[in-house]
């Protein structure tokens, strides 16, 4: 679809402000550095990362020294001997390749769900800034209408003057022209919703003066919603970190299986005895310094009380994940049908108002204004093509803004930018 066509631009005027203004790209730049909610999952995507690192490393060894047969409680000078150990932990092969497969598939959900998050925040910026768009825009056509008012009013004195019209349509002129104050009312309070709710995702103070660049239409490339659904099953974002979980959910109940095998520990030491006769080898060797080493298992005797338990738990979070999955799936796939929907719709609006509504309602504008000033038509007439005029534009805009609202949605959906 092309653009808006010249003979129909709306007006390109930035509302007066002191603020500069500022261009999407540059309020996506800003939200994305400041956004709480993506430094949030960054940090969590940083700490699951450093726990899958370290969960290939071993355990802390323990070191023991012990003074035996003492001829008193503190008489170490008199103790017959001294061991020296050290014990080293060690789980059942296969465990911690497990547990790093869990936490690693953890950190890459995190990671997908830090991705998602960007869009979700790109996608409520760019909403943010096109319902400022139309807020600043809507002021703009109320600032017109009431120019096309003015006009209205003047040629209704002239022909009261002259006796063509009674007083009444010179009051209507007058009500109708004051009633766009009324309604700039209600503009400028939009405008005040529509920047406090952009200042927010930038973390500005929700006062603060901002201008944007107004509404223009930029068509996008027509998606059929076969491809529009495989790219989402493939790239969104929210569904890869679901089937992640899924993943690791997984990898956790394995583990929890593997809780029913033993786990070691290693030890390994030296004694020295200070007295020689209480060595075992002083009879033969006459050697007072002996070496121990030794293997100690640790059987889950008890798994009825602990594995047993490790495992229904993780079965559990393993079937919520998977369910997880489908419910993601489902709530996407109901999601792109909206969208699309929405997108296909607005586009046939705006090519109507672009190529008969918009000309139309000028064209009948200016005929109601030669017309009324020749005494052709009544002001009811005039006053009809006024405000049909405005509200065409204004439902344009509308419909354009709800079109660009619609693509960054899908973005969202896609996963990538469309």
């Amino acid at each position: 679809m092309a653009g808006i066509s010249p003979a129909i631009a709306l007006s390109t005027e930035v509302p007066s402000t002191t603020a500069r203004v500022l261009t999407l790209s540059e309020v996506l730049t800003i939200a994305r550095e400041n956004s709480p909610d993506i430094s949030a999952l960054r940090n969590q995507m940083e700490s699951a990362q450093a726990k899958a690192r370290q969960a290939l490393s071993p355990s802390e060894p323990s070191f023991s020294l012990s003074y035996n047969d003492m001829d008193q409680f503190t008489g170490f000078a008199g103790r017959a001997s001294s061991v020296y150990s050290i014990s080293q932990p060690l789980g059942f092969p296969g465990k911690a390749w497990m547990n790093r497969a869990a936490q690693t598939k953890q950190a890459r959900a995190i990671e997908s769900q830090m991705k998602a998050m960007e869009l979700q925040v790109m996608a409520n910026v760019k909403t943010a800034y096109y319902q400022l768009s139309l807020a600043q825009q809507n002021k703009l056509l109320n600032r017109q209408q009431k120019e096309y008012y003015e006009r209205i009013l003047a040629i209704a004195k002239r022909r009261y003057e002259s006796g063509a019209i009674t007083q009444v349509d010179l009051l209507n002129a007058q009500v109708s022209l004051y009633s766009t104050d009324n309604d700039l009312s209600d503009l400028q309070a939009a405008e005040k919703s529509a920047e406090a709710q952009l200042n927010v995702l930038l973390k500005a103070p929700t006062d603060s003066p901002l201008a944007v660049e107004p509404i223009t239409m930029h068509a996008h490339p027509h998606i059929e919603r076969e491809e529009a659904e495989k790219r989402m099953v493939e790239n969104r974002f929210e569904i890869k970190a679901a089937r992640l979980q899924s993943a690791a959910a997984d990898n956790l109940h394995s583990l929890a299986w593997m809780g029913l095998l033993p786990d070691f520990q290693l030890t390994a030491g030296t004694t020295y005895y200070n007295i020689p006769t209480a060595s075992p080898l002083t009879g033969t060797t006459n050697n007072t310094h002996t070496y121990y080493v030794g293997v100690q298992i640790t059987l889950p005797i008890w798994f009825l009380f602990n594995e047993r338990e490790s495992i229904e738990s993780t079965s559990k979070d393993r079937a919520v994940a998977e369910a997880n999955v489908y419910s993601i799936l489902n709530q996407s796939r109901a999601s792109l049908v909206s969208t699309l929907e929405s997108i296909n719709s607005n586009e046939k609006k705006i090519h109507n108002y672009e190529q008969h509504l918009i000309p139309l309602a000028e064209q009948a504008l200016n005929l109601a204004l030669i017309n009324y000033s020749a005494g052709k038509i009544d002001f009811q007439a005039l006053s009809d093509a006024a405000t049909t005029r405005r509200n065409t534009k204004r439902d344009y805009l509308v419909a354009v803004t709800n079109y660009l609202v619609g693509y960054a949605q899908l973005s969202q959906l896609l996963g990538e930018e469309v």
